[in-house]
């Protein structure tokens, strides 16, 4: 398949009878292309599954294959070129470096065939606003410009952790259409986890996580527009 294809993962941390399940065998298929929404309250193990695609963590069972590459199986070296080239990362408190500017921030993420630091900025609306220091720009601003460093490169896969978790509704209905046009413009593959279940009806389709389990996985027909969804 031409996606992500995740095979019985499990992660533990600790060991013995302090040992925690983080991810219990979880098993998902998403098509090269899709919005995939994945749902649960803290601890449901969502930031653990993403950080596991991302190549920032090690499984202790199962396979989980990005485009091809099995990045449970990667060596270090392997995994950051994974995530220099072929992965683009989104969180919720921006993580820009406070002393370069919004083009400085989004330059450093670039590499070969990537699209130029202006025309990322252009992207997501801030192409007027590239010499500003973080600490000039409101916090849709500065998420607009982690996306911008996310999408520099055209990684394939785009994960976003809590990307409205810090901001208004109304900022973040905007960013989730910008999501969703990047989607649409460059066919991105889109992860996005949340514990807000209100942005399951943007997605193509939504897994929910309990416990470390997958209690739900269902496509939705008819994606809403983000101006729809409301907080």
């Amino acid at each position: 398949m031409d996606g992500v294809v995740v095979n019985g993962l499990i992660k533990r941390y600790g060991s013995g009878s302090r040992a925690v399940t983080a991810l219990d065998g979880v098993s998902f298929e998403i098509a090269a292309g899709e919005f995939t929404v994945i749902l649960g309250p803290s601890g449901s193990g969502k930031s653990t599954l993403l950080n596991i695609l991302g190549g920032m963590d090690n499984a202790d069972g199962g396979s989980a294959v990005v485009f091809g590459k099995d990045v449970t199986a990667c060596n270090s070296r392997e995994l950051v070129s994974y995530r220099r080239r072929d992965l683009g990362f989104v969180f919720q408190f921006y993580n820009l470096m406070p002393n370069l500017t919004a083009r400085e921030n989004v330059a450093i993420a670039r590499c070969e065939g990537s699209m130029d630091e202006n025309e990322a900025l252009e992207e997501v609306g801030l192409s007027e606003r590239g010499n500003n220091f973080p600490s000039r720009l409101s916090g849709g601003e500065q998420q607009r410009v982690a996306i911008a460093r996310a999408i520099v490169k055209k990684p394939p896969l785009l994960l976003c952790d809590e990307p409205t978790g810090a901001l208004d509704s109304k900022t973040g209905q905007k960013i989730i259409a910008l999501l969703k046009k990047l989607q649409k413009n460059y066919g991105m593959t889109i992860l996005l986890v949340t514990h807000n279940a209100k942005l399951a009806d943007v997605a193509d389709r939504v897994i929910v996580l309990s416990d470390g389990k997958i209690v739900g996985n269902s496509r939705n027909e008819h994606p809403a527009e983000a101006g729809e969804i409301s907080w």
